[in-house]
C-alpha cells in the first residue's frame, strides 16, 4: 500500500521536476499567479500583456491579460445594474475579439474551470481567408478577470492545441 502511495507521489510530481517545464510565477501587489512554461517557448512582458510565444512553431502566442474588478462599483449600482461575468464575456465576443481579429467567426464555444473555478471559452476562426485559429478563455477570480487568448495557424491548430491547454490548465492564482 505504501508503495502505491509513493508511486502516485512520484508520478503526480514528476511534471513538476521536469526540466523541460518552468514554472513562471507573476506577482502583482495584491495578488500573484502562475503557469507552467512547456519548453520551447517563451514569455515578453510589455507591462499589460504577458505573450507566451512558441519559439519553433510560427505565429504560435497565448496573450495572458488580467484586469482588476471596478473599484466603487457599488455607488452606481443604483444608476444601473452591475454586469455579470456572462455579461462581460458575451461583450467580448461580439465586440473586443472581432475588433482585434479580422474575420472573426465562431467555431465552438464552452465552459471549463481554470484553478477550480468556473470559466468560459470560445474556439474562432480569423484572418482574410480565415487561415488561422484562436481560442480565448475567460474567468474571474480574486476580484480579477483573466482573459487568455491563444492563436497559431489553422495548420497548427491540433499541433498547439493540447500545449494551450496545458498552460491554462497549469494557471494558478492566489492572494498575496
Amino acid at each position: 500500500m505504501i508503495y502505491r502511495i509513493l508511486l502516485l507521489f512520484a508520478l503526480s510530481v514528476f511534471p513538476l521536476l521536469s526540466s523541460a517545464q518552468k514554472r513562471v510565477v507573476v506577482t502583482d501587489p495584491e495578488i500573484k499567479f502562475s503557469y507552467i512554461l512547456p519548453e520551447g517557448w517563451m514569455v515578453e512582458d510589455d507591462g499589460y500583456d504577458y505573450k507566451i510565444t512558441a519559439k519553433n512553431i510560427a505565429n504560435a502566442n497565448i496573450v495572458l491579460t488580467y484586469l482588476e474588478g471596478a473599484q466603487g462599483t457599488g455607488n452606481f449600482e443604483s444608476i444601473g445594474s452591475k454586469q455579470s461575468f456572462e455579461q462581460d464575456y458575451l461583450f467580448e465576443i461580439q465586440y473586443i475579439l472581432p475588433e482585434e481579429f479580422s474575420n472573426f467567426k465562431v467555431q465552438e464555444n464552452g465552459t471549463t474551470k481554470i484553478d477550480e473555478t468556473p470559466a468560459r471559452w470560445v474556439k474562432f476562426s480569423y484572418g482574410p481567408n480565415a487561415d488561422k485559429t484562436g481560442i480565448f478563455y475567460m474567468y474571474q477570480k480574486l476580484n480579477q478577470t483573466f482573459k487568455i487568448t491563444g492563436s497559431v495557424p489553422a495548420a497548427q491548430f491540433e499541433k498547439v492545441e493540447p500545449i494551450f491547454k496545458a498552460i491554462v490548465d497549469s494557471f494558478q492564482a492566489e492572494k498575496r
